[in-house]
């Protein structure tokens, strides 16, 4: 592989963790965070007083670090009382999926006032665990860039002086042996959603970075190759942000009888790809002497939204 280190050198890179707290088995991974391979970790506040109880809080805290929250409407349960945001909710009281939110949302049933309510409840949660505001915010498979979610967020982070936002527009092939077609269709309406809300994102003087890469090559597909060509198109980008879901892998049999201690608080428990290899293969490969390498060669930056500021 020919590669230009040349093309590089002012180019700061945020390597961010998604889905921290989603389970104490997974949130073993603070050694990536030890050895400075992730640079801020995004965390879910459902059910929060039980992650004051979690390796990864303990290390948060005691490094003084404040991460960013993962805004969660698809998984799990609300922070909020159920009756205060039923049009959000399934018959089990639980958020209603990836694919079952979008659905609702498209067919206007949901209710915008309610998402408010509970992105409220999830800031309040993240101030009473660290006393401060996140440093950034994304959604839960990227529902902050929703229409409609999206200037709710905005107004919200607003008001709430959060200045940083992930908008995750990237470049998904049209055929790619590493992707269905079921991911590549939903990755491209993701960025293609993200392009529309980034104007909504600037209007309330939100910050992000200007380029951004990942969905593409989740898990295993994530490689020095397929690392190296998604960034190169973005040789002349300032600051990149890269999302990543290193952690342990958990199952459903980890959970305590009767208590779902893994996941969001589904009753089936953590989902497929938390079950699946993919996290240990992403943990592996920043944790990996080639991929510290790639990264000192090409003279990336590695930094955190703060150090953006």
């Amino acid at each position: 592989m020919e590669t230009h280190p040349q093309s590089f050198r002012r180019t700061k890179i945020v390597i961010n963790a998604d889905d921290g707290f989603y389970s104490d088995i997974r949130d073993q991974d603070v050694s990536v965070l030890m050895n400075g391979a992730v640079a801020r970790h995004l965390l879910s506040v459902l059910d929060y007083q039980r992650k004051q109880l979690s390796a990864l809080f303990s290390y948060l805290m005691k490094n003084n670090l404040i991460p960013g929250l993962h805004f969660n409407l698809t998984e799990g349960k609300p922070l909020k009382y159920k009756r205060s945001v039923q049009s959000l909710l399934d018959h089990r009281d639980c958020f209603l999926g990836k694919y079952g939110f979008r659905e609702h949302l498209l067919s206007s049933a949901v209710d915008m006032n309610e998402v408010e309510l509970e992105l409220e409840s999830q800031l309040q949660a993240f101030k009473q665990l660290f006393g401060t505001v996140p440093s950034h915010l994304d959604g839960h498979q990227h529902i902050h860039v929703l229409p409609g979610i999206d200037a709710v967020v905005a107004r919200v982070l607003s008001r709430n002086g959060v200045k940083w936002i992930r908008v995750p527009v990237e470049r998904i092939p049209e055929v790619s042996p590493h992707l269905t077609e079921t991911e590549a269709e939903f990755y491209k309406n993701v960025s293609d959603q993200a392009t529309k809300a980034r104007e909504i994102f600037s209007s309330y003087g939100l910050k992000y970075t200007q380029g951004f890469i990942k969905m593409a090559i989740m898990g295993k597909r994530q490689s020095i190759d397929s690392l190296d060509r998604c960034l190169s198109p973005l040789k002349n980008c300032e600051s990149i942000e890269f999302m990543v879901h290193p952690g342990f892998k958990v199952s459903c049999t980890d959970n305590d009888v009767g208590h779902n201690t893994s996941g969001c608080g589904n009753p089936e428990g953590p989902d497929l790809f938390s079950q699946s290899d993919d996290r240990e293969h992403e943990m592996n490969f920043l944790l990996g002497d080639e991929f510290q390498k790639y990264m000192l060669q090409h003279n990336y930056d590695l930094i955190t939204f703060s150090n953006l500021s």
